[in-house]
Order: structure tokens, then C-alpha cells, then sequence
């Protein structure tokens, strides 16, 4: 019995080492999640700042700003599809990477590309993908001090867009889990290239006589080229923090759910211990009380 009772001591005195680090990996979670949901905001705000310059310089624009420099489509030098899917550098999650590779997988198998190579963020995906033993033609590490900038993400794309426009692939797509309500997630794709802008119409639309007429010193074409450009860039860096506020929203959800069974299994043992004191407190006033012969031993 002694030899239990100094176990449920030693567990109760580890649970209460783990238990303060648990709050910690929470608190540093929600700060993330928070920080990457603010930056979500100001790259929604500033692709509106980008759409108002588009309003002022669309009816400058030749009427062929819809086609593409680029060639017209034939065979890829590489893949028909790159396929770039977001997972995460750390555990603590879950099943988040297990989950997304079972989407990724499926959505895959459903597309039926000609050809595709599959491109990897994050060290704990590369691990999950390459234990079903699925090739990887390309991977990287993410971040783990901090969330990925927009220069680094304008910089990344224009790499993508130049291997697009000298036909290294005819397609990218991103695929990554998205925080929904609640703090959950759902698997989500994006496609990065061709790129479309979806609200060119709705642009039009909008587009009205201006007194006075805005002055544009800058060929309106280059504006143009160059707005695409960050906005191609602007979806990737969404993606990257999307795919943050998903992975830290679990994790804090995770550390949320482990620090309460925490807390219970402690005032558990705690109980058990008690108890056990009290236990003995009783024997040990029994056998004083049993030496002197206040109690009849028959």
C-alpha cells in the first residue's frame, strides 16, 4: 500500500509539472491565432485598396487586358498541376495533418489531372505524407517564430509565376485546412494560377465618370500587370495565415482540453491522497489507543 500511495504521489507531482506548461502552449496559441486573424483583415483591406485602383485605371486599359502574356496552353515542361498543400511544423494538433492528407488525397484522386506533382509546406505534413509513402516533388519547412510575411509571400509567388508563364505547369493549386466557427476547421483549396479576377465585372460595373478624370502618369497596362501581381500574392499570404488560425486555433483547443483534464485528474489524486492520510491518521490512533488499552482486542 505504501508503495502505491508514493505512486499516486509521483503522478500528481508530474501532472502538476505538465499542468502550467499547458496553459502556456494555450496562451501562445490564441496569441498567434489572434495575430494571424488581424493580419487577415489588413490583407482583406488592403486587396479593396488594390481594387479601388483597379475602378480608376480599367477604362484606360487596352481591350485586351483579360489575355494572359502568356503562351497559349500546350504540354507542361514539368506537370499539368502543381499541387501545394499547407500543413504544419509542430505537433500538438490533432489529427490536423492526418485529416488534411485524407482530403488532400481524395480531392486529388477526384480531379483526374493528366499529370500533377504534389508540393509540400511543413515538416510534420512532409512526415504524414511520406509514411503513405507519397512522392513528393518538392517541400519546405514553415516558420515557427513567426508568421510568414507579405514580402516573402510576393516573392515566393513571383517564383511560381515565372516558372507558370515559361510552361512549367498550366495549373497551381493550394490546398490547406481553413478555420470555420467554433474554432474547428474544413479542408479548403484555392486555385493560385491562371489567376482570375473573379470581381473584374463587378469592377466594370462600378466604374463611373470621374470629374475631375483621374491622371494616371504610369502605363494603365503595367498598373495593371503589377496589381495582379500583389494580388496573386495577397491570396497566397491568406492561405499561409488561414491555415495558421486553423492549426493554432486546434492546438489551443487541445492544450484547453488537456489543461481541464489536467486540473481533474489532480483534485483525483488529491482525493486519493487524502484519503489515504486518512487512513492512516485512523490506524495510527488505533494502535496508540489499543497499546494503552483503551480498546478490547478480542
Amino acid at each position: 500500500m505504501a508503495q502505491d500511495f508514493e505512486r499516486v504521489k509521483s503522478r500528481l507531482d508530474n501532472i502538476k509539472a505538465i499542468e502550467p506548461l499547458l496553459g502556456a502552449l494555450r496562451t501562445m496559441s490564441m496569441g498567434t491565432w489572434q495575430v494571424a486573424l488581424k493580419q487577415i483583415g489588413e490583407i482583406a483591406q488592403y486587396e479593396r485598396s488594390l481594387d479601388d485602383v483597379l475602378v480608376e485605371i480599367l477604362p484606360f486599359l487596352k481591350q485586351d487586358r483579360k489575355k494572359s502574356k502568356r503562351k497559349p496552353p500546350q504540354k507542361p515542361a514539368k506537370a499539368d498541376s502543381v499541387i501545394l498543400i499547407i500543413g504544419t511544423e509542430r505537433g500538438l494538433c490533432g489529427k490536423f495533418n492526418e485529416k488534411l492528407v485524407n482530403s488532400a488525397l481524395a480531392w486529388i484522386d477526384a480531379q483526374n489531372f493528366s499529370s500533377h506533382q504534389i508540393w509540400v509546406l511543413g515538416t510534420k505534413m512532409i512526415q504524414e505524407l511520406s509514411r503513405r509513402n507519397v512522392e513528393l516533388d518538392w517541400q519546405e519547412t514553415l516558420q515557427t517564430s513567426a508568421l510568414a510575411s507579405f514580402e516573402e509571400s510576393f516573392i515566393t509567388t513571383q517564383k511560381w509565376l515565372s516558372q507558370y508563364e515559361a510552361l512549367a505547369f498550366n495549373q497551381f493549386f493550394i490546398l490547406y485546412n481553413q478555420s470555420i466557427k467554433g474554432g474547428s476547421y474544413q479542408f479548403a483549396t484555392l486555385r493560385l494560377l491562371p489567376y482570375e479576377l473573379s470581381d473584374l465585372i463587378q469592377i466594370n460595373q462600378k466604374v463611373t465618370q470621374q470629374w475631375p478624370p483621374p491622371i494616371i502618369e504610369t502605363d494603365p497596362q503595367s498598373i495593371y500587370q503589377q496589381i495582379i501581381r500583389y494580388l496573386i500574392a495577397a491570396s497566397y499570404q491568406k492561405a499561409l495565415l488561414g491555415s495558421a488560425v486553423a492549426e493554432h486555433s486546434s492546438r489551443y483547443n487541445l492544450m484547453q482540453e488537456a489543461k481541464n483534464n489536467a486540473e481533474d485528474i489532480i483534485e483525483d489524486l488529491k482525493q486519493v491522497i487524502n484519503t489515504e492520510r486518512k487512513r492512516k491518521i485512523t490506524q495510527e490512533m488505533q494502535e496508540l489507543a489499543s497499546g494503552a488499552g483503551l480498546l478490547d482486542n478480542k
